[in-house]
Order: C-alpha cells, then sequence, then structure tokens
C-alpha cells in the first residue's frame, strides 16, 4: 500500500512539473512587465491580491512549476497577474476560481525511532485533534496509534515552513452551479478519470455524490 502511494504522489509530483499555463481569458488578467525592485507579491499589492491566496493561480497562469521561481525576475520580463475579483464582470465558470484558497499542506514524513503522531503535531506548535479526519483520510488502513519506523505518513498541516521541501499543497474549491468535477481538476492540470482514485483520497464526500456547494479539495505540488 506505501509503495502505490508514492507511486502516486511521485507520478502526480512529475505530471503537474510539467503542467502547462492555464488557459484564462485575456480579459481577466493584466500583463505586466516587471520593473526594478519588482517581486510577485509587490505585483500581487499593487493589483488588490493577497499573495499567498493567488500565488498558485499565478504559478498555472504563467507556467511556473516552482514558487521560488516567482522570486527570480528579470528587468524587463513579463508576468501575467490575475486581475482583482472587483475587477472581473461575470467570471465565467470555466476559468480558475478566484476564490480558490489553500486548504492544508501534506507532508510525507517517515517515522523515526519514539515518533507518535500527536508528538510530530507537537513539535510542529500544532493540535493532532484539529487533523484527525483528514490525516484517517489520506492514511486508509493504518493504525494511527501502532507507528513502526520507516512507515510514511501523509500528514496535513496548515504550516508551510516546515523543515521539508516535500510536500502537496491541497487547494479548496467551492462547486458552483452546472460546474463538473473533470472540468475543475483539468484546470488544475489532472486527468479527472486517469486519477480519479487519487484525486478521491483528498475528498471525504464521494465525488458521485457531490452536489452545488459543496467543497472540493484538490492537490498541488509546492
Amino acid at each position: 500500500m506505501i509503495k502505490r502511494i508514492l507511486a502516486l504522489f511521485l507520478c502526480v509530483l512529475l505530471f503537474i512539473l510539467l503542467l502547462p499555463a492555464a488557459a484564462m481569458a485575456e480579459e481577466d488578467y493584466v500583463t505586466v512587465t516587471v520593473q526594478k525592485g519588482d517581486t510577485v507579491r509587490k505585483l500581487c499589492e499593487a493589483n488588490g491580491l493577497d499573495y499567498s491566496t493567488y500565488k498558485y493561480v499565478i504559478m498555472v497562469l504563467n507556467g511556473l512549476d516552482r514558487e521560488r521561481k516567482m522570486e527570480i525576475l528579470s528587468i524587463g520580463d513579463t508576468i501575467k497577474i490575475p486581475k482583482a475579483p472587483e475587477d472581473i464582470v461575470g467570471i465565467p465558470t470555466h476559468l480558475i476560481s478566484t476564490r480558490d484558497k489553500i486548504e492544508y499542506y501534506v507532508i510525507p514524513y517517515k517515522i523515526q525511532k519514539g515518533d507518535s503522531l500527536k508528538h510530530v503535531y507537537d513539535l510542529w506548535g500544532l493540535k493532532i485533534t484539529d487533523y484527525l479526519d483528514a490525516i484517517m483520510m489520506l492514511n486508509p488502513g493504518k493504525d494511527l496509534d501502532l507507528l513502526y519506523i520507516g512507515d510514511i505518513y501523509y500528514l496535513p498541516t496548515t504550516e508551510q515552513n516546515l523543515k521539508t521541501n516535500i510536500y502537496v499543497t491541497v487547494m479548496s474549491h467551492i462547486l458552483l452551479e452546472d460546474e463538473r468535477l473533470e472540468n475543475v481538476f483539468s484546470r488544475y492540470g489532472f486527468d479527472f478519470e486517469e486519477q480519479r482514485d487519487y484525486l478521491q483520497s483528498f475528498n471525504v464526500t464521494n465525488f458521485d455524490d457531490m452536489v452545488p456547494g459543496d467543497k472540493l479539495l484538490i492537490p498541488l505540488t509546492a
């Protein structure tokens, strides 16, 4: 089971590394020419956007596979920045929703001698009770109390700045009227039919039972 989950994780990681830019309509973003001292964070602020909320949309929009690439801007380069929601009239539902939020991050954690999951979360400064449902969903069939050295557990956390470079960012998306799951996932570079089991593992509600207004969770790489 562990090997299968790791294989799925690595396949998705490789797939997203090759993720193409999303097809947003030109009227929904602005193309900015980088000036001296510009950063993506500053450009977001200048356009009325919260960097933490929009950074992954910007990555997809510009065909970037790593957040750190947004820190390397050269004067004269151009970068696409989404317009603030209030500047877009009637956002088409086939676009990446600017209302999508970061739900949590998932870290593949290797169990060490003396570990307990509560101890790990204590070290992270988090309460394990806030994550139990997600932990059980991400680690089906595993005993959360009986841990073995070397086992891999997928642990959700709201803290991004932990001592690891490997984690999956999980976005949340509220389903809209007449919105199809496969269209939502395709905007993030997923083939819904081929990767359905992997995508379902992040969601409590069965995909067949989801209705408008439900929260859909979508995994991304860091």
